[in-house]
């Protein structure tokens, strides 16, 4: 699932460079800068969809953590979020 996902976020980028230069080299008609919002709207909802779905799970940052001290080195976060 997440495989596809972010095939298809890689795909969506660059049909949406393809569609800002063929908007530009048009001179911005208004149909196609219109396809270019709603791709950039489209190409955040994957980039999202994508974050979510590849999220690393809680116990992942605990095994880097025991894996750092370790090594000695200084500990990962222990949150998604950087935050303790």
């Amino acid at each position: 699932h997440c495989d596809r996902l972010v095939t298809l976020l890689g795909a969506m980028a660059w049909c949406q460079v393809g569609l800002g230069v063929a908007t530009l080299l048009n001179y911005v008609p208004v149909h196609l800068g219109s396809a270019h919002q709603a791709g950039a709207l489209t190409l955040m909802s994957f980039t999202l969809a994508a974050l979510y779905c590849t999220k690393p799970s809680a116990g992942a940052f605990a095994t880097a953590n025991r894996v750092a001290a370790r090594l000695g080195r200084a500990t990962a976060p222990t949150t998604a979020g950087g935050k303790p």
